[in-house]
């Protein structure tokens, strides 16, 4: 069991540094260069009208995700909440579920309405899959 805990908090990491990638390029207003495919498919999908949501970018979404998930991974590890661990791993599979079925729609964004890759978007997609697989395990 502890070995899924740590899993779920080093994927959350990783989404957290993906995150943070990003959304210092924005900040920065630098282009975003795809290591993988077309140099420009990256800048693409993260200048597209779908790229934000209720005005909010969809990489301060994401890192907000993976930060909550980092935490609540702190806590299970720890045990920080022994009586509460049920209830975390409930809100643990209700978000990251959230998060698959939102990163899945993002990626479908990319292939069908784009039609172009961002290789950190994907990475992200990854993670969040990977992150609600291992909650599974739980």
């Amino acid at each position: 069991m502890t070995e899924f805990i740590v899993t779920l908090i080093v994927l959350a990491f990783l989404g957290i540094i993906d995150s943070i990638f990003l959304i210092y390029k924005n900040t920065k207003k630098e282009a975003v260069v795809c290591p993988v495919g077309e140099p420009e498919g990256c800048s693409a999908v993260l200048e597209s009208k779908y790229s934000k949501i209720f005005f909010v970018k969809n990489e301060i979404l994401g890192l907000l995700y993976y930060v909550f998930v980092f935490l609540l991974g702190i806590f299970l590890y720890f045990k920080f909440s022994s009586i509460f661990s049920f209830s975390i791993e409930r809100i643990l599979f209700f978000i990251s579920l959230i998060a698959l079925i939102f990163s899945s729609f993002l990626f479908y964004i990319q292939v069908k309405k784009i039609k172009k890759y961002c290789f950190y978007c994907i990475i992200s997609a990854l993670i969040s899959l990977l992150i609600f697989l291992n909650v599974l395990i739980l």
